[in-house]
């Protein structure tokens, strides 16, 4: 709505057209010489930030030459002019000396609001005391942990920027992760209840074989059974990388079992063809076998060393035995897939947990935390000599360490399991036979 202004007592109304009150024209209108003080305001303001704007730049022009005409060593500690006035009057002197200790041939410093001579050095004097200059302070790094920055593992970029530490898997695990592939699939195998079964990455199993390296002494010497092996993949890669004394899996379903064995055959037969030199440490190793049974029927774990499961999935019975077993063994570590409420509160096993890691599965891509445990100090009991029955023929075979005996005893049970002597089952054969 537009109001008019109202025409002055003793004037006529002229037909002009109405003008707002908040517009410019009805400012100047009503306040004229107002407008004109503001108006003188804004010229005087604009030649003023012109002209401040034009000794900003010459002083940074200035303090800019300056700085240009100093050597380039000159340390960060040296003030350079801040104004017109410090970079006139700034002289040039034979030597600078700053607090750290650096002489530097340049344009001496004006202004500074401290006497350089008087600046103490490192072992308290000062720059007139100074015989020979002191080389100016760079940041010391410790040599331990230099040497640990060198020795911890390179960074690998996700898809979505976090970094992770890169996994390096020796070359005889990846020939036989490529035989385990080639004879079961890009999946890991089939089997009944299958869902059950955990087939870990390459790269997750390695992860947590380097944590029990780490923390759980796995080496050489160990001993290392899995519960459950499935197609046998952790047995497989311990017996390469760190390449263990005794590899055994144990599984009770006949069909995973089979290709299990039909895994170590081709792992057998590759280490049977290749040529070992002396200063080559990553052949494929040999002492490893499976045996398709009921852990059940254990009394203890020895002579193992390590007990693996991946336990997602045992029935409630089966916790209760492998309790009672672990209880009455001389075994030190398990590594399992559940955490210590239901390890130790729940089931009652003798541990305590060491440390604990993310994995992933194969194919799915699942996630599960791996747990490694130790026996709890106050049950630890020494090493007993004696083996449990179920394991005892699979372990006199295989440290005897003969790759021959290995490979025929593997052939022939997995023939056996076939129903054949002569080589896999057909439809012409099975016609024969009846």
């Amino acid at each position: 709505m537009k109001i008019a202004e109202r025409p002055q007592q003793g004037t006529k109304e002229t037909n002009s057209p109405s003008i707002p009150l908040n517009s410019g024209a009805a400012f100047y209108r009503c306040y004229p010489s107002s407008a004109v003080h503001l108006a003188r305001l804004l010229v005087d303001n604009s030649q003023t930030m012109v002209k401040t704007g034009k000794q900003e730049s010459a002083k940074k022009k200035s303090v800019r030459k300056a700085r240009a005409s100093l050597p380039k060593n000159v340390p960060r500690e040296v003030e350079y002019p801040s104004t017109d006035e410090d970079a006139a009057i700034a002289q040039p002197r034979e030597s600078i000396v700053t607090p750290s200790g650096a002489r530097s041939q340049g344009v001496a410093v004006a202004g500074e609001r401290h006497d350089i001579q008087k600046a103490l050095f490192r072992d308290g004097t000062s720059a007139s005391q100074q015989v020979h200059p002191v080389t100016p302070a760079r940041p010391i790094r410790h040599p331990q942990k230099q040497q640990q920055e060198a020795d911890s593992p390179a960074k690998r970029k996700l898809l979505f920027g976090r970094l992770v530490n890169e996994v390096t898997v020796r070359d005889n695990v990846r020939q036989v992760y490529s035989i385990v592939r080639k004879l079961t699939g890009s999946i890991g195998g089939n089997g009944s209840s299958g869902p059950i079964y955990g087939e870990l990455t390459m790269g997750s199993m390695q992860k947590v074989i380097n944590a029990m390296i780490e923390h759980t002494k796995l080496n050489k010497s160990s001993r290392f059974i899995d519960v459950g092996s499935g197609i046998g993949k952790p047995n497989l890669h311990v017996a390469q990388d760190p390449g263990v004394e005794f590899s055994y899996g144990i599984e009770v379903e006949h069909d995973r079992w089979l290709l299990g064995m039909t895994c170590l055959n081709g792992v057998l037969e590759a280490a049977s063809k290749q040529n070992i030199d002396e200063q080559d440490t990553e052949f494929i190793q040999h002492r490893c076998m499976f045996d398709c049974g009921d852990i059940s029927e254990a009394e203890s774990f020895d002579p193992f060393t390590h007990v693996y499961m991946f336990s997602c999935g045992f029935p409630p019975a089966l916790w209760g035995h492998l309790s009672d077993t672990w209880n009455d063994s001389s075994s030190q570590y398990m590594i399992c897939y559940s955490g210590p409420r239901h390890m130790i509160t729940d089931w009652d096993f003798d541990l305590e947990l060491l440390t604990q890691l993310p994995t992933s599965m194969h194919g799915s891509k699942e996630g599960h935390m791996a747990y490694i445990y130790r026996r709890a100090p106050k049950t630890t009991r020494p090493q007993a000599a004696v083996c449990d029955p179920l394991f005892q023929a699979a372990w006199d075979m295989v440290k005897g360490n003969n790759l021959d005996l290995i490979k025929n005893v593997v052939h022939d049970k997995l023939m056996e399991a076939m129903n054949t002597k002569t080589g896999p089952a057909t439809r012409s054969k099975r016609k024969i036979s009846k």
